[in-house]
């Protein structure tokens, strides 16, 4: 092979790298948006992105290029992340019922 030339093991890391930094990007554009139609487009095209690394994320995976450990989260962090999430709802539910009143 010559030496200018990638593997598909190379060239499927630098897609899944590449579409990580897009889909990051797309994140960050999200986030920083107010128009409500710009970010449902943008949230679409980033679904996209993210279904893209997925395939490839499944055919490296599926070589045994790309392993990954199976998560096994104790009931005391599932308990942790669901008392967050609880407490997150209520502090937005809290701040959107001021903004209605005022």
């Amino acid at each position: 092979m010559p030496q200018n030339q990638l593997t598909e093991r190379e060239m499927l890391y630098d897609s899944i790298m590449t579409e990580k930094y897009v889909s990051d990007a797309y994140n960050n554009t999200v986030m920083e948006s107010v128009n409500q139609n710009i970010i449902q487009a943008l949230q679409h095209i980033q679904q996209e992105e993210q279904n893209h690394a997925q395939l490839f994320f499944e055919a490296m995976h599926h070589r045994g290029w790309y392993t990954v450990e199976a998560a096994h989260p104790s009931q005391a962090a599932k308990q942790e992340v669901d008392q967050q999430i609880s407490s997150q709802m209520q502090n937005r539910r809290q701040e959107l019922e001021q903004k209605v009143q005022n």
